[in-house]
C-alpha cells in the first residue's frame, strides 16, 4: 500500500468520523452512496494487491463479518434528533468507543491472518473495503430509525 493510499484512507476516516461526531443533517443519499463508493474503491485496491489465496479469502470473509457486526452495533448508538425542523445525526461517546474497538479488532484480525499464512498485502489492501462495509451496515440501522422518527430529512440543494 502506497503512502498516497494510506493518506487517502486516513483523510476519509477523519472526515467521516469528524463530521459525524459534530453532528450533521441526515442525508439518506450520502448514507448509501459514500459507503458504496468506499467499498468499490476497496475492491479495486484489493484486486491490485495480487493473487488472493484461499487463506486470504477466509480471513477477508472473517474481517468482513466483524466489520459489518461493528457497523450494525454502531448504528444503534447514533443519536438522531430534531434541529431546525430537520433530522440530524450525531455520534455519541459510545459510538467512538465502538470505532476504537473495531480498529483494534481490525489490527488483531490482520495479525492473526498473517500469522496463519494470509498475505499481509492482501489484508492491508482490504482496509477501505472493510471501512465501506462497516459504514454501510451502520446505515442499515440508522436509516430505518430515521424513517421511523417521522422527522423530515433536509432536502439537498
Amino acid at each position: 500500500m502506497s503512502i498516497v493510499q494510506i493518506a487517502l484512507i486516513a483523510l476519509v476516516v477523519v472526515l467521516v468520523i469528524g463530521k459525524r461526531l459534530t453532528g450533521r443533517p441526515l442525508d439518506t443519499r450520502r448514507s448509501v452512496v459514500v459507503p458504496g463508493l468506499l467499498a468499490v474503491y476497496g475492491v479495486v485496491v484489493l484486486q491490485k494487491a495480487g493473487e488472493i489465496t484461499h487463506t486470504d479469502q477466509a480471513w477477508l470473509v472473517a474481517s468482513g463479518v466483524v466489520s459489518v457486526a461493528f457497523g450494525l452495533v454502531r448504528g444503534v448508538t447514533v443519536r438522531l434528533y430534531e434541529r431546525d425542523g430537520y433530522l440530524w445525526a450525531r455520534y455519541r461517546p459510545s459510538t467512538l468507543l465502538l470505532w476504537a474497538a473495531s480498529i483494534a479488532a481490525r489490527f488483531a484480525i490482520e495479525a492473526a491472518a498473517v500469522a496463519s499464512g494470509a498475505g499481509r498485502g492482501v489484508m492491508t489492501s482490504s482496509l477501505m473495503l472493510m471501512f465501506g462495509l462497516s459504514l454501510a451496515a451502520e446505515s442499515l440501522v440508522v436509516l430505518p430509525r430515521a424513517q421511523a422518527s417521522g422527522i423530515p430529512v433536509m432536502a439537498r440543494s
